[in-house]
């Protein structure tokens, strides 16, 4: 049986009795103690109010964790929480009742949405994938303010003591943004150079003065494939950098090699516990992404999850995915852009041995889920999620063949005992163009040749899988708990539209509770809840956009 560590409830409430006032007599002595009073509760207020609605404390700051009491139906970060559970505490949509909800409203948006929208309060965030950020009533879907702070596509938004911060992909860098006027307050020094490719993708992770942002940039093909990968802390109060880790090391990327070897990017976001302040964050593949030539020699740190201190930005340890001896042996390194990839979460659990241990989750492209311990990185478990076809083959001129796997392209969600994790089938056949390469996607597939899949249940001290739903279509949508339900989604598909199917599972069973067609592509960073609320965000909306226009939304949905 296993225990969710992180069940934390904290409340807190400030009482003024404002008649006691009134019946203080207007002698000198009561006139100063009121005048005292009168101070004291101003203080509070104006304390109150700067670090909760929209100033930078000067000072370090105590975040909020998501998890909160007075946090229970918003959604303050990516996958709802610090922890990156993607587990909501809320109460109004619940199993009885999810077989009721319908679209409240939708917020029509001229360019595509792949992230949940941020909830706090009566209001909503979301940043679309040309780096717009909007703002917006959750009870009508009314847009109060829109800003363009940056570049996209991102992953996600981040809210933190009234503040939104945003990375802005290609302009490299990490905003701060006032959540009341949409200001902007600061932007982060350049953190690697756009002119080779590099961008900063993955929504921030905000601890108490710092602000943790991770690397993107394509590999080669189709980039330029010399980004080499890091993890950057700025300061939450100016946006200064604290420190820089680089995430790649060895010699298979010292000087002098054509092209240069890099990847091991942080593109996807991680997770962090702020018991220990320790970041977990899994990094990409290594590039030239096909031919692994020039790259014989050990990859530190590609594919690998990585542990870091946040004070000081050492590495604590770093677990490889696909490696020389590891659970998945590969007799070359990886030549196919098996990234681990889409984050992490943090939990704890009592095994089957009764000893009690934190657990650190990640998975990859190829469809390896693994559960780490999070003092060593050492693996406690490992699963391969569905069928495998060809996988050991290796580009060539001549292509490798089809190669299929049931890859994570999407983020997982953890409860107190399971985890629920999307698996998506895909088909490619990978080419080497000199040191070079190209991919094309097997027949009747989309995007990265995307065919179908499973949304399954693991237990979360074994791996053993609980439960799993198959789908026709690719289920790259990630799933959200809340009570006894979890929403997912696919995408189904025909050679000219995409729609987009949000579902509700069963938690304990995986029987479908409840299912919408929302007449547009669902976002793979998947839905958010707060406010009562359900929030899809989508792709194009078919039949309401102009022509050369991307077109996204986000749907709403409640109870009636």
């Amino acid at each position: 049986m296993a225990i969710f560590y992180f069940d934390v409830r904290v409340s807190t409430s400030m009482n003024y009795d404002e008649n006691s006032f009134a019946r203080i007599k207007l002698s000198f002595g009561h006139i100063l103690v009121t005048i005292l009073a009168a101070m004291v509760f101003v203080c509070c207020v104006i304390f109150t109010n700067a670090s909760a609605v929209d100033s930078i404390s000067p000072v370090l700051v105590e975040s909020d964790t998501g998890i909160e009491q007075k946090d229970e139906n918003n959604w303050i970060h990516v996958n709802h929480d610090i922890y990156g559970t993607r587990n909501s505490n809320q109460t109004v949509i619940t199993k009885d009742n999810v077989g009721m909800l319908q679209v409240k409203w939708t917020l029509f948006n001229d360019f595509e949405i792949q992230e949940p929208p941020i909830i706090i309060g009566h209001k909503g965030y979301v940043q679309d994938y040309v780096g717009n950020i909007i703002a917006f009533d959750t009870l009508s879907g009314k847009v109060i303010w829109k800003i363009r702070a940056g570049n996209g596509p991102t992953m996600g938004l981040v809210f933190n003591h009234g503040v939104i911060f945003s990375s802005t992909a290609s302009n490299s860098s990490i905003v701060a943004i006032n959540a009341t006027n949409g200001e902007i307050k600061w932007v982060s020094k350049v953190l690697g150079d756009p002119l080779l490719g590099y961008s900063v993708d993955s929504a921030p992770i905000v601890w108490k003065d710092y602000v943790i942002a991770g690397s993107g940039g394509s590999g080669l093909p189709p980039g330029l494939g010399i980004v080499k990968g890091n993890v950057t802390a700025i300061n939450r109060t100016n946006g200064e950098i604290i420190w820089n880790l680089d995430t790649t090391t060895g010699a298979w990327v010292k000087l002098g090699k054509t092209p240069p070897n890099g990847g091991a990017t942080a593109w996807s976001g991680g997770s962090l516990d702020p018991e220990t302040g320790k970041i977990y964050v899994p990094l990409g593949s290594a590039s030239p992404n096909f031919n692994a030539s020039t790259r014989q020699t050990p990859n530190y740190y590609s594919n690998h999850m990585m542990a870091i201190n946040v004070t000081n930005g050492k590495i604590l340890w770093a677990t490889p995915f696909i490696a020389h001896g590891t659970v998945l042996d590969v007799s070359v390194p990886d030549t196919h852009d098996w990234d681990a990839s889409w984050g992490s979460s943090i939990s704890r659990v009592i095994l089957d041995n009764n000893t009690q241990e934190k657990l650190v989750v990640g998975h990859d492209k190829m469809g390896n889920v693994i559960a780490m311990n999070a003092v060593t990185g050492k693996e406690i478990w490992w699963k391969s999620l569905g069928k495998r076809y060809n996988t050991d083959s290796i580009p060539s001129s001549d292509g490798s063949g089809m190669i299929w796997a049931y890859g994570v392209y999407s983020y997982h969600a953890v409860d107190s005992d399971s985890l629920y994790v999307a698996a998506t089938n895909r088909g490619l056949n990978f080419f080497t163009d000199g040191i070079s390469g190209h991919k094309i996607a097997a027949p009747h597939t989309i995007e990265q040749g995307l065919r179908n899949g499973t949304i399954v249940a693991l237990d979360l001290a074994t791996g053993n899988i609980r439960w799993q739903y198959d789908t026709k279509f690719p289920p790259r949508v990630s799933p959200l708990i809340t009570n006894s339900i979890v929403f997912g989604g696919y995408i189904p598909f025909t050679e000219k539209v995409k729609s987009g199917m949000i579902l509700a599972l069963d938690k304990q069973t995986g029987e479908k509770l409840w299912e919408f067609n929302v007449n547009a592509p669902i976002g793979p960073v998947g839905p958010s809840i707060g406010d009562g609320l359900l929030y899809v965000p989508t792709g194009k909306v078919q039949g309401l956009t102009t022509q050369g226009q991307i077109g996204g939304s986000i749907v709403a949905f409640g109870l009636p």
